[in-house]
Parts: C-alpha cells; structure tokens; sequence
C-alpha cells in the first residue's frame, strides 16, 4: 500500500449503548485479514493526534482505528455539571460499541487494543475484560500511582488531585485545558484517576467488574514501550502494569536517546517520529499475532 493510500482514514459513526455518539478513524492496511490495533488516546487528546502514527502502522501492515474519548472533539457530550462519566463509561460503553463496529467491517481481523498514557491503563482494563482483544500494546504508559514519580511530579499529581477534588462540586466537570493537564475533564474521570493515583487500584466508579482480578486472569502477548526522558510515564509505571498482568507474555521495551535515532523523546514528542516507532511496533505485532 502506498503512503498516500495508507493515509486516507475512513470516518466509522459510532453509537454507545447510553446514545452517546462519536468517531473513529480507520486506517485499513492492504489485507482486510490483518490486525486492527484499536489505539486509546491519552487524557485530553484527539484522535487525530496519533494518524501519522497510525498512517504509518497501516503502511506496514497494521490497521489502526483512533476513536474520540467521550466529552472532546467529535463527541456528542461535553463534561458538565449535568453530563458525568468516568473510566466505566469508556471502557464498558464506548470501547465495546467500537468493537462491535470493527466487528462488522473487518470480521477477519484479529483485534489488537493498545494506547498512550492514560490510553494504555484504559487499553489494559479493556483487554482484560472482552476476551476478543488478542493483545495490548502501551506506549508512554503505566499504571500511574504517585510513589512511582519523582518528587517534584508527586506534588503536581497531589495538586492535580486537590483541585479535580474541588472542581467537581464547584463548577461540575475539572478545568483541565486551564492548567495544562488534559482538557476539560469529567468529574467522575478525574475522580478514578486519582484513586489509581492514590491506591494503584484499578476500580472504576459505578462498575461491578472486578478489575484487578480480571487483569490478573489476562493471557495475552503485552508490550510496554517507554522512554528514559519521560518524566511522566518513567519505567516504574510500566512495570507496575505489567505486575499486574503475571500470566501475559511480556515484552518491555525501554528506549533512550540511541534508540531514539539519537533524539530526546518525552511524554508526546515520540508521536512526531512515526518513521522511528511503526516498523518495530508492526514487527511486534505480527510476530505475536503469529504472521510472517
């Protein structure tokens, strides 16, 4: 498939179970039998953020779907002292409607679920509960629990925790895209990432699902990529995840400058060098998906 080709993504509408509506991105590689990576982005990022990356996978055998997280760009709501949601509502209503989407247009492609930052937690929880994901890719992710950072981000996160504790009940929704962290985030949101934050418990608000027995339960093929430059997602979190997922098959990878191709990435400036990433992360995954 040639580049330009790889480019074009395919618009899917999608409906949640609760008539929350939103899109996804589908970047379709050459054969429709090949994996589709269902790629969750980090907390308060577009989509379209990653469709280089996902332009490139798609060149090198991979499709990739990058769908909108409830409350930001194509989606129907928006966080409010009415409107309310947290991690339940996207892993439990939105992710499975997408699923079910890509069900129905690649039905004999093996899904793959992965993501960034606080993508790859949800992606985590997501594979640990629908036995359809094949297998989790995280990049620039872990479980985030405050001992795991440095002291300088721990008071941030403790800032952040204060302020997502004061901002519900003051304007109903956390001001995110005010402070640099995120964007304009629901209250119940904010509230589950602060309790992982606190505890390193994945128990989302209003759910009836085990998660941390599920994740232990998890049998497949895992990889954690993360780089020593980044402050906020240090190979400790990683590790943490992967604690968690003692009878997946485990691959870490942890790149610095040399890996790099001699570039300093951090928390986001790994997604301008698709290039870089896509062969490796491809490579990965068909070999675990058991392809030539």
């Amino acid at each position: 498939m040639s580049a330009a080709a790889a480019a074009t993504a395919e618009t899917l509408a999608v409906n949640a179970a609760d008539g929350h509506r939103f899109e996804a991105s589908l970047y379709r590689a050459a054969a429709e039998s090949a994996p589709v990576l269902v790629f969750l982005p980090a907390l308060g990022t577009p989509g379209k953020v990653y469709r280089h990356l996902a332009a490139a996978l798609a060149g090198e055998g991979v499709q990739v779907c990058l769908p909108d997280w409830r409350g930001m760009a194509s989606s129907s709501l928006r966080p409010s002292r009415r409107v309310d949601f947290g991690y339940r509502e996207l892993i439990e209503l939105d992710v499975p409607a997408l699923l079910d989407e890509l069900a129905g247009r690649l039905p004999r492609a093996p899904v793959w679920i992965g993501g960034h930052s606080l993508g790859g937690q949800l992606g985590a929880l997501v594979a640990a509960a629908r036995p359809q994901v094949r297998g989790l890719v995280a990049v620039a992710s872990g479980t985030v629990s405050l001992p795991s950072f440095s002291p300088r981000l721990q008071r941030g996160m403790r800032l952040v925790s204060a302020i997502a504790s004061a901002s519900g009940p003051l304007l109903g929704y956390f001001p995110g895209e005010r402070l640099g962290f995120g964007g304009r985030e629901a209250r119940t949101l904010m509230k589950d990432w602060t309790h992982v934050a606190r505890t390193g418990r994945y128990e989302p608000a209003g759910s009836s699902v085990d998660y941390e027995a599920t994740l232990a339960r998890l049998a497949v093929p895992v990889l954690t990529l993360n780089f020593e430059r980044d402050s906020w997602a240090p190979a400790k979190v990683a590790a943490l995840l992967m604690s968690k997922l003692p009878a997946c098959r485990q691959s870490q990878w942890i790149w610095g400058d040399a890996e790099c191709g001699g570039r300093s990435f951090d928390h986001f400036s790994w997604i301008k060098a698709p290039q870089l990433l896509a062969p490796k992360l491809a490579g990965w995954i068909r070999d675990s998906s058991g392809m030539a």
